[in-house]
């Protein structure tokens, strides 16, 4: 009498610092870890409970805010060094400074960027109070930056941004619409560009750990996986982060179109990097325009943006993602975590005893490897 083939499994590898149990073996279908984790929900597939990305939301709100009024009390010190007396009028007069963001203003450059870049250790801190370890989660599916998947993206966002600047200028000549430069000196540039060099790499890496980062994360993890689940945790965070830059009508839906970018290729590589480089060359580039004088002047006015350009973002931003698509699949790019997600999960397969002869009775469950 022939015997039942037993399924060999084996367990499931389970993320460095979770506390994911082994479920007990029961009777059924083949257990597999395999079921492809997107980004969104890699939350899920360490100590999970609903209340841990609430509570990495509010610390971080916490000290995001600490560590930008530290960085204006900072300022504030400066200022008084420069000769000035720390006080109401002087700090309106630091507030009107930094509406207007002139590029050549050291001072306004630092506070600007340093003040966003605080919320690189407050994302890191929130995610340790909330136990949401390891934290390298919020990375990619790998548990940390791929700094060679980095590299390769920014290289290919230095050409889209000079792409982007091409067409800018070619289509401003063509209608007659191009500025006249006005060349910042390079004594009042080389200071700019330092710190354009030393603190939007970190600026703009922070509002991705923020806006596709921990965001996303708390999103997909919240809700069911479900296609109206995604589309959720792509149009939230996407107002969220256009609401949080204060142009006119034109330059929101430029960056708006960024945003869109910026989030496929993170949902789409299962990771920031993509991302974080194209929000990296593109501030610097953007800065350093405007430092020089590039455009005209050196001040990043809010009423900036046109139907032009909002098409050359669409154009560029497609073309980036679309190069993207094809890097990934080419250099075989680990885009979802073979971790099980926590919850219900399917049980492993156990021989079912075989009838022999004589029993009367009614299977309850089919045999492993059997035909449905």
């Amino acid at each position: 009498m022939s015997q039942p083939t037993v399924t060999s499994t084996s367990s499931p590898t389970y993320p460095p610092g979770s506390t994911y149990s082994v479920p007990e073996p029961r009777r059924g279908a083949a257990f597999s870890p395999a079921q492809a984790t997107p980004y969104d929900r890699l939350p899920r597939t360490l100590r999970w409970e609903w209340w841990r990305p609430l509570v990495a939301l509010t610390v971080f709100g916490v000290l995001a805010v600490i560590g930008s009024v530290a960085v204006v009390g900072v300022a504030m010190v400066a200022v008084v060094l420069e000769g000035g007396a720390a006080g109401p009028a002087q700090l309106d007069a630091l507030l009107d400074r930094l509406l207007a963001i002139d590029a050549t203003d050291s001072l306004v450059l630092v506070l600007s960027l340093a003040s966003i870049a605080v919320w690189l250790p407050a994302v890191a801190g929130a995610l340790r109070i909330a136990g949401m370890r390891p934290i390298g989660h919020v990375s990619s599916v790998v548990l940390r930056l791929r700094w060679r998947w980095l590299l390769t993206c920014s290289v290919l966002a230095v050409a889209t941004l000079a792409l982007s600047l091409g067409l800018s200028f070619g289509l401003g000549a063509l209608v007659g619409q191009n500025a006249t430069p006005v060349w910042t000196s390079f004594d009042r540039l080389w200071l700019p560009l330092l710190i354009i060099i030393l603190l939007v790499p970190f600026q703009a890496a922070a509002e991705e750990y923020v806006f596709r980062g921990v965001l996303v994360q708390a999103l997909g993890s919240w809700l069911p996986r479900r296609a109206w689940s995604r589309v959720i945790v792509v149009v939230v965070p996407t107002i969220a982060f256009v609401l949080s830059h204060g142009y006119g009508l034109w330059g929101l839906l430029d960056v708006g179109v960024f945003a869109l970018a910026a989030m496929w290729v993170t949902l789409r590589t299962g990771g920031l990097e993509a991302a974080i480089a194209l929000h990296v060359v593109n501030n610097v580039v953007v800065f350093t325009a405007l430092a020089s004088g590039a455009f005209g002047t050196t001040v990043n006015g809010d009423e900036g943006g046109s139907l032009a350009g909002v098409l050359i973002t669409v154009i560029t931003s497609i073309g980036y993602c679309w190069i993207v698509e094809i890097l990934a699949n080419r250099r075989g790019l680990e885009r979802t975590s073979s971790w099980p997600e926590r919850g219900p999960v399917a049980p492993l397969a156990l021989p079912v005893p075989h009838p022999v002869a004589g029993w009367t009775g009614t299977p309850t469950h089919d045999l492993v490897g059997s035909a449905r």
